[in-house]
């Protein structure tokens, strides 16, 4: 009987599988990964395209900035309610 409860064998047993399948799916996944290993060179892509592409993506990590730090200063303001709540109810 195995220690860990046949968890290494199932795991192996996987691996096993991935490998033997062409088309890069386990069984009863439905994602398929990507053999090809396609690489963008930039030097093909117009100037001005890329630079709308660099702007586009400056705005969208921008507002993902945004919208972190005032999550994040929502949460800290929530804990600091939270704590002041406590030391005040248990004095």
């Amino acid at each position: 009987m195995s220690i860990d409860g046949g968890r290494l064998n199932a795991h192996k047993t996987r691996q096993a599988d991935f490998r033997r399948r062409k088309d890069g799916r386990i069984k009863g996944d439905g994602i398929k990964r990507s053999k090809k290993d396609d690489k963008i060179d930039f030097d093909d892509i117009d100037p001005a395209d890329l630079e709308k592409i660099k702007t586009e993506i400056r705005k969208k990590a921008k507002r993902n900035r945004t919208v972190e730090i005032i999550f994040l200063l929502v949460s800290a303001v929530i804990a600091l309610i939270i704590f002041y709540w406590f030391t005040n109810r248990y004095d």
